[in-house]
């Protein structure tokens, strides 16, 4: 029994630390849900521009920090068991306890580091992506300038639509993509993206994808803003490209542009009509219900304070 209290300071050293964080965890949530006042937020606000990816890029972090700790903490509490069971049943202390604890290690170690290589992956897409969102509302913004109306991150069932642009020259859902350029070849080149209406040829790779993805959204959206306007909405689609080049090579499908190059939107086609201000308020406004953030408080308030 000499090594009883060596065991018990490494059992105590792995678990401590855990129990006391689980611990703290556990009582900051109470004093959260039992605290007294409320958040002078409503959900009258709206969604900022890549407000879902940035959601789930909150939740990979802590999901990458969670894998981290499960690593660390791993190989000392399967030592902490062999000293246990070294000092209570020494009897059980064989090579093959060595060699089940050695590949239970193994074993973690590979899980946690390939959950976290992958997780690390999509971590990057989704930064990369959520770049791209911010990029294209900035240079939305002439549009607002201009009397027209920017909305973000307009939730669907399972996705979302970017952004939505409402003004004189009609309404439009926006699908942006982050592509980075190739690194070799000529530069000019590199920088341009060529559209056809189906497809987007870049310099080193087609992605039809992304036009039949913009051509469902706005098809969803023109279904739902007619029904809850009353109003014929036929919403165009297009794939929002930030830092690229653009060249048409057909006319019709689905439009791809550099968001800087969005001006076109103020005015209609020709033959058609301009949207009113009166309309595009209304138009907006069911959009707006379409992106608000959750309540604060989440318990369901979304009164005002009087």
């Amino acid at each position: 029994m000499n090594a009883f209290y060596p065991s018990l300071i490494a059992v105590g050293v792995t678990l401590v630390p855990v129990l006391l964080a689980a611990g703290i965890l556990y009582l900051s949530r109470e004093r959260e849900a039992r605290r007294r006042r409320r958040s002078p937020l409503t959900s009258e606000i709206l969604r900022p521009p890549g407000y879902s990816l940035d959601e789930k890029t909150r939740d990979l972090s802590l999901d990458l920090v969670i894998y981290l700790l499960s690593a660390v903490w791993a190989p000392p509490m399967l030592l902490s068991m062999y000293l246990l069971i070294r000092v209570f049943t020494p009897e059980a202390d064989t090579p093959l306890i060595w060699v089940m604890l050695a590949l239970t290690a193994v074993g973690i170690l590979v899980f946690t580091m390939v959950r976290m290589l992958r997780i690390a992956s999509v971590l990057r897409r989704y930064r990369d992506g959520l770049a791209g969102e911010r990029a294209t509302a900035q240079l939305l913004e002439p549009i607002i300038a201009n009397g027209g109306r920017v909305l973000h991150d307009i939730e669907g069932d399972g996705f979302n639509v970017d952004h939505v642009v409402v003004a004189p020259g009609g309404v439009f859902a926006i699908e942006t993509k982050h592509r980075l350029k190739p690194t070799t070849g000529p530069r000019n080149e590199n920088a341009k993206v060529r559209s056809d209406g189906e497809a987007l040829r870049f310099p080193d790779w087609t992605d039809t994808a992304s036009m039949r993805q913009a051509a469902a959204e706005a098809r969803w959206l023109t279904e739902r803003l007619t029904r809850a306007t009353a109003l014929q909405v036929s919403v165009r689609p297009v794939v929002a490209l930030p830092g690229w080049y653009v060249e048409r090579t057909a006319p019709g499908g689905v439009l791809a542009i550099n968001p800087k190059n969005c001006l076109f939107m103020l005015k209609p086609k020709p033959g058609e009509q301009a949207l009113s201000a009166k309309h595009i308020q209304r138009i907006a406004y069911q959009l707006q219900q379409m992106s608000r953030l959750p309540d604060p408080d989440g318990r369901g308030n979304n009164k005002r304070d009087t």
